[in-house]
């Protein structure tokens, strides 16, 4: 199998559960009993994704000789701010998940677009970004 076919397949199965829980929790309403336990999951699945996303970009940082220093530094913000947006009240969770996931692909769109990493990548991260934004503006109108 080639690297850009498993690549969409994993990065594919990946967004699964965010159409999911989605679709369920704008379903099922916020007065059900079980949408608080699939609203936990589905802003932890999604801060744990985008600490994924630093994490494919630690990669590229240390795959470049010379090292690419502020690209490592600025890979780990992810993660500190997936993290950090957990802890806030459940509206503004859901928006600044949406934020960083758009900030992140325009992000990984410059870098794309300097060459440093293979264009099936690029196409993967603009798909995924739309996708995961998407997911995340239908969770929005589920708890209005």
């Amino acid at each position: 199998m080639k690297t850009a076919n498993l690549a969409w397949g994993l990065s594919l199965a990946g967004f699964i559960p965010f159409v999911i829980l989605a679709a369920g929790l704008y379903l099922i309403g916020a007065s059900n009993e079980l949408f608080v336990s699939l609203f936990d999951i589905f802003k932890v699945w999604s801060a744990l994704i985008l600490s994924f996303l630093g994490g494919i970009r630690w990669g590229f940082a240390i795959a470049h000789e010379p090292l690419e220093n502020r690209n490592l530094l600025i890979s780990v913000i992810p993660t500190i701010l997936a993290w950090f947006v957990l802890l806030l009240p459940d509206a503004y969770t859901i928006l600044a998940l949406l934020v960083l996931f758009c900030l992140h692909g325009v992000w990984d769109s410059f870098y794309i677009n300097e060459g440093k990493v293979a264009p099936w990548f690029g196409k993967i991260r603009i798909a995924l970004t739309f996708l995961v934004a998407a997911s995340h503006i239908i969770v929005l109108f589920a708890i209005a």
